[in-house]
């Protein structure tokens, strides 16, 4: 049995699509210079690029090091829960591998998810007990992340922290989240659906509400489980919270690189709120959602730009060729997997010692004691 090609992926494919918008971006930034007029404070972001503090450029790649180390940490964690062949090594190179998926591929941000759910899938699990570990996984992830949308909005928007921005800005998406959050806790609280009537045929505004009572099922059931984990008290469950906020002190390092950041708070609601642009489709949604936080917050425009954009420079292109390295490590790991997974083949009739071939047990007759073996 051959192992499955990872995602159908071919590694020097995506390496040469990478280049594509790098090179996209060294022609628009020298489009944009030269062009100056209404695009002069993009124009004067490029410029002041080149004056980064190189300390902080340094400080900003180790710290996006350790964000991965969080998620790898966490993986492991959740993964080897539910299966012992996601051990560290496993989990690093999906992790890595899916960084690269997710930041060199059109994905919307889900090729990190896809490709820990095929892993999961090769792993032995069947699609269920997959998707509900992976569900499991980003339970936790993300709880992190509604967690400090909710607290860091509620703290700007009460005035218990220092910034001086829209209160819409901080006050929705805390609502947001907060909403989430107990969306989640409900979902979790309800009592497990049974699985009876289910293969009775339905109408389909019938079929689309049991698909929503099972999509919604699985979710309380990776909610439960995600509290079990917590009940656990591991310490890679820290990995959660690292992850975020190592990457998040990218952003940070970036702005002390060219200036100087404006209060924790309004830095963490960037970011953070930014982040939900991973979910539309559209290059530099997640650039752009900082960057407007970040005016509305009154940092100045070519600060702004300037340190989001070399803040996404750290975080795509640092991890993009080692994650290029682990999708190959991870096709290998994969193909052991189905190496064990194959039957063995039954030794021939020769390689039988000679003493067992010469002997065959006799079945006894009812009511008869067994007989003793006799000579073939």
């Amino acid at each position: 049995m051959t192992a499955q090609p990872l995602l159908d992926l071919d590694v020097r494919a995506v390496a040469r699509r990478a280049g594509l918008p790098a090179a996209g971006v060294a022609v628009a930034a020298a489009a944009v210079v030269v062009a100056r007029g209404p695009l002069q404070a993009f124009a004067n972001a490029l410029e002041r690029a080149l004056d980064a503090d190189p300390r902080w450029v340094g400080v900003a790649a180790v710290l996006e090091l350790f964000s991965f180390a969080g998620y790898i940490a966490l993986l492991w964690l959740v993964g080897a829960w539910a299966t012992p062949r996601l051990d560290l090594r496993a989990s690093a190179q999906v992790t890595l591998g899916g960084a690269a998926a997710t930041r060199l591929l059109p994905t919307a941000g889900v090729g990190g998810a896809a490709l820990t759910l095929w892993a999961l899938r090769r792993a032995g699990l069947d699609t269920r007990a997959a998707t509900r570990t992976l569900m499991a996984f980003l339970v936790l992830l993300y709880g992190v992340f509604l967690g400090a949308i909710a607290v860091v909005g509620a703290l700007l928007a009460f005035g218990l922290a220092h910034g001086d921005g829209p209160l819409a800005l901080s006050a929705l998406p805390a609502a947001g989240a907060t909403t989430a959050i107990a969306g989640g806790l409900a979902l979790a609280a309800r009592r497990p659906a049974t699985a009876a009537g289910e293969l009775i045929p339905l109408p389909r505004a019938a079929r689309a509400r049991a698909r929503v009572r099972s999509a919604s099922g699985l979710v309380g059931d990776a909610v439960r489980d995600a509290f079990v984990l917590l009940r656990s008290g591991d310490p890679r469950l820290l990995g959660a919270l690292a992850s975020w906020a190592f990457d998040a002190a990218v952003l940070w390092a970036m702005l002390q690189a060219f200036g100087s950041p404006p209060a924790l708070a309004v830095v963490v609601l960037a970011y953070f709120v930014g982040q939900a642009g991973n979910t539309v489709p559209i290059p530099g949604a997640v650039s752009g959602g900082i960057v407007g936080v970040l005016l509305a917050f009154g940092v100045k425009t070519d600060l702004a730009l300037v340190s989001v954009l070399a803040y996404r420079a750290v975080a795509i292109w640092l991890p993009a060729p080692i994650g290029l390295a682990a999708l190959g490590a991870l096709e290998r790991t994969v193909a052991r997997w189905s190496r064990e997974n194959a039957p063995r083949p039954q030794p021939p009739a020769a390689a039988t010692p000679a003493r067992q071939r010469d002997s065959v047990p006799v079945q006894p007759l009812p009511g008869r004691e067994p007989a003793m073996q006799v000579a073939a």
